[in-house]
This record gives structure tokens, C-alpha cells and sequence, in this order.
């Protein structure tokens, strides 16, 4: 069921995040616009976060799957890209529930002080707090869902590879690189640490976490050191990154075949 559930969400990611978001909003609309005295408007801030706990425990199980050995061609890019990682969307669908879950949390305290006000200087200041709180939680969830849509991982071009997270975007042309450049790692490690030849060749947009570390939180991290290593010793085959052809000629090249991926 799960797994089902994990599939689904990989393979309709804007679907999933759109219609959380979309839901989310939903419900802080019928809350605002229920009658302040109405059952209503206690009982639906209830859903929120039991919806937003599902999706970031679903997430956590999504980080601990075997990640995929593979990427997806996006031939009008001309790139390869790593596969629509269910954790982020989930990550940020269960984010999108829980902001909500403040909004309506703010809305009813300031509801309930100008129906019956507080004298107590304290609870007005606990009031304020929390639409503040609610402000900052909207302003830092809105840039995640907005990464998450235009889409998260890294990937591969006929120039270099980019790392685009919830952040920013790191950049790290070919030249940049040596086949020294990546250490040894595993399958599940979360990002590989590079090593440049040229640093000043590396370009960051945005925020991003660190200008050292590729995250490979979405893909088998072995599967992409060797692909990346597969390229830095074969520049000439760099043109043929994403498109089919480049794409079976890199699998032949690493696995044999492109059916032993499922194995790795």
C-alpha cells in the first residue's frame, strides 16, 4: 500500500503538491468564512494536521527506500534528470497542512480576544505571536513549494551537472572536474562531496547549502558517481546527454544492460 502510495506520488509529483496546496487552502477559506460561533470553525482545523503528520511520515519512509539507479531523459532540455523525488513533495505537501494548521490556530485566538478580550497583557502578546509565527511559517513554505514544483535533484548536461534544491542551484560545469574529483561512497549515501580542479569555474544561485556537497537524496548515490565519473573520462560522449540514445549507450556502458538497473 505504501509503496503504491510512493509510486503514485513519484509519478504525478505537481499533481500531488497542487492538490495539497490546493486543499490546504480549501480549508483555511471555509474556516475564515464559518460563523465565529459555529462548530465548524473548531472542528476543521483538526484536519490539517493529522493530513500534514501522514505526508511528512510518508516522507520520512520515501527517504528511507532504496533510492533509484536511473534517470529520466527530458529531451527537450537535453538533460538527464534524476527521478521526481517523493520525500520533497511530501516534505512540502505535509509543510503546506501544517502552516495551515497555524493560520487556523491564529484565526481563532484572535477570534476568541475580540469576543471575549483579555485583560492580561501576556495572552494579547501570546495572540501576536502567533500570527507573526504564522506570517514566517507561510513566508518560508511558499519558496519549498515553489522549488518543489519547478522541481528538485540534480542533473545532467552536455556542459555539467546542476543540483537544484529547495535553496538554490549549484552549478559545476565539466571543467570543473577531474575523475579525482569524487570519493568513494555508497548507494544510499545522501550526497557526494567534490573535490574541484577548478573552483572558480562553480557557480551558486540562490541559497544553496553548501558549494561542495551534490545531494543525491533522490537517486542511488553510487549509480550517479559512476555516471558522472563515466563522463568526465569520455568527454566526447557528453553530447549525447539527454537523449535516448546517450541514455542506452551510458547504461550499456555502466551496467551492460539497461535491465540490470533494477538489481542495483
Amino acid at each position: 500500500m505504501i509503496s503504491a502510495i510512493l509510486a503514485g506520488v513519484a509519478r504525478h509529483p505537481r499533481w500531488v503538491l497542487g492538490g495539497a496546496v490546493a486543499l490546504a487552502g480549501v480549508l483555511v477559506g471555509v474556516h475564515l468564512l464559518s460563523a465565529p460561533d459555529s462548530d465548524l470553525r473548531y472542528a476543521i482545523p483538526v484536519l490539517p494536521p493529522l493530513l500534514g503528520l501522514a505526508a511528512l511520515v510518508l516522507a520520512s519512509v520515501a527517504l528511507t527506500r532504496r533510492r533509484p539507479a536511473a534517470f529520466t531523459v527530458d529531451a527537450g532540455a537535453g538533460v538527464f534528470r534524476t527521478p521526481p523525488p517523493a520525500n520533497h513533495v511530501l516534505q512540502a505537501a505535509g509543510s503546506a497542512f501544517m502552516a495551515t494548521t497555524m493560520i487556523m490556530a491564529a484565526a481563532n485566538s484572535r477570534t476568541m480576544q475580540r469576543d471575549w478580550p483579555s485583560p492580561d497583557p501576556a495572552v494579547r502578546f501570546t495572540d501576536d505571536v502567533m500570527v507573526v509565527l504564522a506570517c514566517l511559517l507561510v513566508v518560508l513554505i511558499v519558496p519549498q513549494i515553489a522549488a518543489v514544483w519547478r522541481g528538485i535533484g540534480v542533473e545532467l548536461g552536455p556542459d555539467g551537472l546542476k543540483d537544484r534544491s529547495a535553496l538554490g542551484t549549484l552549478t559545476v560545469p565539466w571543467d570543473a572536474l577531474t575523475t579525482a574529483s569524487l570519493p568513494p561512497t555508497t548507494p544510499s549515501a545522501l550526497s557526494l562531496r567534490l573535490t574541484y580542479a577548478r573552483p572558480d569555474l562553480v557557480r551558486a544561485a540562490g541559497l544553496p547549502l553548501t558549494r561542495r556537497r551534490i545531494s543525491t537524496d533522490t537517486v542511488n548515490a553510487l549509480f550517479l558517481a559512476h555516471a558522472v565519473h563515466y563522463y568526465l573520462v569520455h568527454p566526447q560522449r557528453r553530447q549525447g546527454i539527454g537523449t535516448s540514445a546517450g541514455y542506452a549507450e551510458l547504461m550499456t556502458a555502466l551496467y551492460g544492460h539497461r535491465t540490470d538497473l533494477s538489481r542495483s
